[in-house]
């Protein structure tokens, strides 16, 4: 007879059929709020129009595209189904027993906490300090004969945490010598005011993953993408399914590469956003972290019950928000960042709800 492993069927996975169709404002997952316009839709309706849906994907020009686009050779690059894909092949590839550890940061991506118990190995954690700062240095002493993989988030989720190239730098160093993979969790760029993709120059050991969920506006594409050596690349290749994607998806990555106006615009507009909101929220003399190398911002109420009767007057005015965090932030929550329009209708709103 048949059995599931016994860590498949305790791992705590919920389903993706929440209806948010019913909310005029989208604030709870760090996506683009506001949907690509009736000229993009257009444009981008050729694009699938021009494929054909009988055949297997032929991604070739779909790697030339992102090629030219990260000035990075085709070999350094994997494409992959978002960000969470990309860990997906990593953890397929690696070799793992009951002695390897990995270590994340904690609290962070759901999906992290989820592979780890569905991979069935052991983790270790960083975190945050009283002042929400990630206690990164902590990694030097997590690090032992059995780690295998260290994640590092930048930024990461709820708050963002000081993240230094310079820190990268010495980190990637220190594990290069002990054989220690480092991967650079970057899914929010081009949010970030840097990048460690010009360190798999110099160290072999670094490997960058990415998405076009977040300031591309393609989270329903579920379409992201790896950069590291050719070497690793070539391993973890061997992991990815039939195809690294759809047509589909690797269209409307094609019509985006094509179009970074749209891009470099919508994040432009994004951080005018969190100037305004930034604002008002210094007059309410309410604590927030982030908003810099992100599109999300965290809202420190400093009560739970605050946050709840907030969420709840929010949804009522049909805007949905992040709550229910881990502790140490139980007394926020997250919005997503929007152009000025829209977040000036979250702070109407909030102010009220706050009362």
């Amino acid at each position: 007879m048949f059995k599931f492993k016994k860590n498949i069927i305790s791992t705590n996975r919920q389903s993706n059929f929440t209806d948010r169709t019913k909310y005029e404002l989208n604030l709870d997952r760090n996506e683009k709020v506001i949907p690509f316009s009736k000229i993009h839709k257009k444009k981008l309706n050729k694009y699938f129009n021009n494929i054909d849906l009988n055949l297997y994907p032929n991604l070739k020009n779909s790697y030339k595209k992102l090629s030219k686009y990260l000035k990075i050779n085709t070999e350094n690059l994997l494409i992959t189904e978002g960000v969470s894909g990309a860990i997906k092949n990593i953890l397929d590839t690696i070799y793992i027993d009951n002695k390897i550890e990995i270590i994340v940061p904690k609290p962070s991506f759901a999906l992290y906490k989820i592979y780890s118990d569905i991979y069935d190995f052991k983790v270790r954690t960083y975190g945050y300090d009283k002042n929400f700062n990630l206690n990164l240095r902590k990694i030097f002493n997590l690090v032992n004969k059995n780690t295998s993989v260290v994640f590092v988030t930048f930024p990461n989720i709820p708050v963002e945490g000081e993240v230094k190239l310079s820190f990268i730098k010495k980190l990637a160093s220190f594990l290069k010598k002990k054989k220690i993979l480092l991967v650079v969790d970057e899914v929010y760029y081009p949010f970030n005011k840097f990048s460690a993709i010009k360190l798999i120059k110099k160290n072999s050991n670094v490997l960058i993953m990415r998405s076009f969920s977040k300031a591309f506006g393609l989270a329903g594409a579920r379409i992201g993408y790896m950069i590291s050596n050719k070497n690793n690349i070539k391993s973890i290749s061997k992991s990815k399914g039939g195809y690294e994607t759809n047509i589909l998806s690797a269209q409307a990555m094609n019509f985006v590469l094509d179009n970074l106006d749209i891009t470099k615009k919508y994040v432009k507009e994004v951080q005018k956003g969190f100037f305004y909101l930034k604002n008002e929220l210094r007059k309410l003399k309410i604590d927030f972290y982030g908003g810099s190398n992100s599109n999300f911002i965290f809202i420190n109420l400093k009560n739970m019950n605050l946050v709840n009767k907030v969420s709840k007057k929010l949804r009522n005015k049909k805007i949905i928000v992040r709550n229910n965090l881990q502790i140490p932030f139980k007394n926020g929550l997250v919005i997503a960042g929007c152009p000025p329009k829209q977040m000036k209708k979250f702070i109407l709103s909030f102010k009220k709800a706050i009362k």
